[in-house]
């Protein structure tokens, strides 16, 4: 615990261009990429940033039906994470 002490916690924007909306760094230091759209979005880019920053999970926030979680991206209905 003394470690994670002073590591820095929130959330940020991805710095290139084309990427993930923003990244959440938890107390940890272990990040996790957020995509948020309107529509289907695809995997595309969600997947580049999850490797990019050896992430176990990201997550997508678009007009899902439902939530779900399949090969590390969590899938956010809009309207459900309106409401966290």
């Amino acid at each position: 615990m003394k470690e994670n002490r002073n590591m820095p916690t929130g959330f940020f924007y991805a710095p290139e261009k084309g990427g993930v909306d923003f990244l959440l760094q938890t107390g940890t230091g272990d990040i996790i990429p957020v995509e948020v759209g309107i529509g289907k979005k695809d995997e595309g880019q969600i997947k580049k940033a999850i490797t990019r920053y050896q992430s176990e999970h990201g997550v997508i926030i678009s007009d899902e039906e439902k939530i779900t979680m399949e090969n590390g991206i969590v899938r956010i209905p809009i309207t459900d994470f309106a409401f966290v």
